[in-house]
C-alpha cells in the first residue's frame, strides 16, 4: 500500500509539473484606489469554474468600497458601502471577467483584493474529510480539475479564433467586392466620358 501510494504520488507531481499550464489560478495584490476611483482586474476564466473574490480596505480605517464582477455579458455581483466584501460564484460562460473595486470616499485608499479560481478556490480539506480521501487522491482530484479548466479555456480560444476568421474572411470579401465595384464605375464612368466628349467634338465639327 505504501509503495502504490508513493508512485500514485509521483504520478501527480509529474502531471502537475509537465502538464498542469502554469497559468493564474490565484492571485493576491494591494490596489490604491484614488478619492472617487475606480479599478478593475480581469481574469481569464473558464466554464462552470468556481471563483472566491475577496475585497478588504487596509487603509484608512472606516473606508469603504463599492465593487462588482462582470462576466463578458453581464454583471454577476455587486455590492456596496463596505469595508470587506467576499463572494463565491460558478461562471457559466468562459472568456474574462472582470472584478472592479470603487473608493467611496473622497480620499485615496488601499484595497487588499484576493481572487481564487479553480481548484485553488475549493476546501479540498473539507473534501477530504467527507469522502475520506488521501492526500495522493487529493492531489490527484486536483490535477483532474486544473486539465478540465484547461481544456475548456482552449475550446474557448479555439472558438473565438474560428470567429475572428470568419469575421476577417466577411470582411475581405466585402472589401473585394468593393474593390471591384470601384474600379467598374471608374470604367463606366470613363466609357461615358469618352462618348460624351466623342458627341460633343462632332457637334463642334471639331473631328
Amino acid at each position: 500500500m505504501g509503495r502504490s501510494s508513493t508512485w500514485a504520488g509521483l504520478f501527480a507531481w509529474l502531471c502537475v509539473s509537465l502538464f498542469v499550464p502554469s497559468g493564474v489560478a490565484g492571485i493576491e495584490l494591494t490596489v490604491s484606489v484614488t478619492g472617487q476611483g475606480k479599478k478593475c482586474y480581469g481574469e481569464q476564466v473558464s466554464k462552470h469554474e468556481l471563483l472566491v473574490i475577496e475585497f478588504g480596505v487596509l487603509s484608512p480605517p472606516g473606508s469603504t468600497v463599492s465593487v462588482s464582477v462582470l462576466s463578458p455579458s453581464t454583471t454577476i455581483f455587486s455590492d456596496h458601502d463596505r469595508e470587506k466584501v467576499k463572494t463565491a460564484f460558478t461562471t457559466y460562460e468562459a472568456g474574462p471577467h472582470w472584478m472592479c473595486v470603487q473608493n467611496d470616499g473622497p480620499k485615496p485608499i488601499e484595497v487588499n483584493m484576493t481572487v481564487l479560481a479553480g481548484p485553488q478556490a475549493k476546501d479540498y480539506s473539507k473534501i477530504a474529510k467527507k469522502e475520506h480521501l488521501e492526500d495522493t487522491q487529493i492531489t490527484l482530484r486536483k490535477v483532474e480539475e486544473t486539465l478540465r479548466n484547461y481544456h475548456s479555456n482552449v475550446l474557448y480560444i479555439r472558438a473565438r479564433e474560428e470567429r475572428m476568421r470568419e469575421t476577417n474572411d466577411s470582411t475581405a470579401f466585402r472589401v473585394i467586392g468593393f474593390c471591384l465595384f470601384n474600379v467598374l464605375l471608374i470604367i463606366g464612368v470613363s466609357g461615358w466620358q469618352m462618348l460624351y466628349f466623342k458627341r460633343f467634338f462632332r457637334s463642334k465639327k471639331i473631328i
